[in-house]
């Protein structure tokens, strides 16, 4: 493995006002990552490309690699067995976090899992064998964080912050303007000649990873390879993990979809719901009309795509937040057990309601 340590040296995160220290745990630097991949001895490997700071932007995986197919998702919609995409043995699940740097909680979930994959328990030191034993009948890929760049200076947590104490994480223009949401997303990628500061939701060029999802026009490489990784192991599931505000939840489904796996996104999300004791069914009809890397990843395989939203500034013990997220694999896991995730036979069709 590469030593990346000149890259880490003097890496110091900018002060955000008002938020909690975090416990020993809470291993979300960028030397901490790569320390802890590098004892990974069960699972894989793998630098799948660098940013443009060179830091790795790793994936860790567990199961058996299935064979590749020589066809395309898009190919196979235009014949009479779109199914065969599936890898009907075994479905393949994708998790990743860290698109955005200062969004830790996925980052931490993600390290957590692979150490309980690893040694049976977490960085706690607490075992979570339901999830093991689900996981176990999968094949698990894991992109832990694949924002170095902006983990290189972003805080290990936000916990107890408003948004106003956003300013040192946040772009600000030579004019001293602060770029915030949604506004921000008026850039692709940011004008690198007109920003005095840059924000944690970019890497080095300015790019926003999570929206670079233009067909034909893929920019940045953290977002080439997260679609090469889905396209090579046909993915059935993709879980793209962030931070919110106050409450963790799944963002609404994106209207640029599959029918099929716009009801399994809603079905989900009730079962996840139920199982951590809180109402979040936000209908059956509601949507989202942002395009993004998940509706890039859904077009190049026809997975099911979900954005999970962890409660970033709601102020919880630590463990709370890791917690939920586990029940969120868990639920996504024992769903699959029952039925595809990716029922590909049936995306294109109409779903009929329950």
């Amino acid at each position: 493995m590469n030593d990346y340590s000149e890259l880490c040296k003097n890496l110091v995160p900018r002060k955000v006002e008002n938020t909690y220290d975090r416990p020993a745990w809470w291993r979300v630097r960028i030397p901490e990552l790569i320390e802890d991949i590098g004892k990974v001895k069960k699972g894989q490997v793998e630098v799948l490309t660098h940013t443009p700071g060179g830091f790795p932007v790793y994936c860790v995986s567990y199961g058996r690699k299935l064979p590749q197919r020589k066809t395309t998702w898009p190919s196979l919609t235009g014949s009479k067995h779109p199914e065969y995409y599936t890898n009907t043995d075994q479905q393949t699940l994708l998790f990743l976090a860290g698109i955005h740097g200062e969004e830790t909680e996925g980052i931490i979930t993600l390290n957590n899992f692979i150490s309980l994959m690893e040694t049976g328990v977490d960085h706690r030191g607490i075992a979570r064998p339901h999830l093991t034993e689900l996981a176990g009948h999968y094949r698990i890929l894991v992109m832990p964080c694949i924002n170095m760049d902006a983990r290189s200076f972003a805080p290990d947590c936000l916990m107890g912050c408003t948004q106003l104490d956003y300013k040192p994480i946040q772009t600000r223009l030579k004019n001293g303007n602060y770029l915030v949401w949604p506004h921000l997303k008026e850039y692709f990628p940011l004008p690198m000649d007109e920003v005095e500061q840059l924000g944690a939701y970019y890497n080095f060029d300015g790019v926003n990873i999570q929206l670079d999802a233009a067909p034909g026009n893929i920019i940045s490489n953290e977002a080439k390879a997260i679609l090469k990784l889905a396209h090579d192991e046909r993915i059935d599931c993709m879980v793209n993990m962030h931070t919110g505000t106050y409450g963790a939840h799944f963002v609404h489904p994106t209207v640029v979809n599959y029918p099929g796996n716009y009801k399994t996104i809603h079905t989900i999300n009730r079962l996840w719901s139920e199982k951590i004791g809180r109402i979040l069914d936000y209908g059956e009809e509601a949507y989202s009309v942002q395009c993004d890397i998940n509706d890039a990843v859904a077009m190049a395989t026809g997975a099911v795509t979900m954005t999970y939203e962890a409660a970033g500034l709601k102020v919880e013990p630590f463990d709370n937040k890791v917690e939920v997220a586990y029940k969120m694999m868990e639920t996504i896991m024992e769903y699959g057990l029952q039925q595809p995730l990716a029922p590909r036979n049936t995306l294109m069709k109409p779903q009929e309601k329950n």
